[in-house]
């Protein structure tokens, strides 16, 4: 007995346009591109101070994990995983680092920067933005003896206390009443 593998892919019967076969792929020699293009300029830039003046930049301001705001310019086409390597690297202390993660602050909290957020360029993003630094506490909670408990990754600043945390909880799962222990 045996079998065949049929693959298939989009093709067109007009000479310009686009095949479409590996889309992921395709996504990748793109990203890669626009990374060997911004670090290109970048190399430029630091041959010629001038170059950086006459490209379009944009602020940003992050909250580092102590609540101290920092506000630098960035040139549009650099990416923002490569902006958040760096504001870590020179803002945020060595044992924190790994566990740090950037995000946005909205009404109902902290916002995690999605995978396409982050492989973004900072033209995507508005000039003025505001990133905050957090980081992820896993939490089980057991309703009763005998049910498996369920978890949850709460986003939380350095500087949240053990209240804060108890009422993030409280309003995520509308729970009446709340016991926090440590199984550290």
């Amino acid at each position: 007995m045996s079998s065949t593998v049929t693959l298939t892919g989009v093709t067109s019967i007009t000479p310009n346009s686009f095949v479409y076969k590996e889309p992921v792929f395709h996504a990748q020699k793109i990203q890669q591109k626009m990374i060997e293009i911004a670090k290109f300029i970048d190399d430029q830039c630091k041959t010629d101070p001038k170059i950086r003046k006459e490209l379009k930049s944009r602020s940003f301001t992050f909250v580092d994990p102590y609540e101290n705001p920092t506000t630098h310019e960035y040139l549009d086409h650099e990416m923002m995983n490569t902006i958040f390597s760096k504001y870590k690297k020179h803002y945020v202390p060595k044992y924190l680092q790994k566990w740090i993660k950037i995000g946005k602050m909205n009404e109902t909290g902290i916002s995690p920067l999605s995978e396409n957020e982050l492989k973004s360029s900072a033209s995507q993003h508005d000039d003025g933005f505001r990133f905050v630094t957090y980081g992820e506490i896993n939490i089980s909670i057991i309703y009763c003896e005998g049910i498996r408990p369920q978890s949850l990754l709460l986003p939380a600043l350095l500087t949240d206390n053990i209240e804060k945390i108890k009422k993030q909880i409280q309003e995520l799962k509308r729970l009446k009443t709340t016991e926090l222990k440590s199984l550290i």
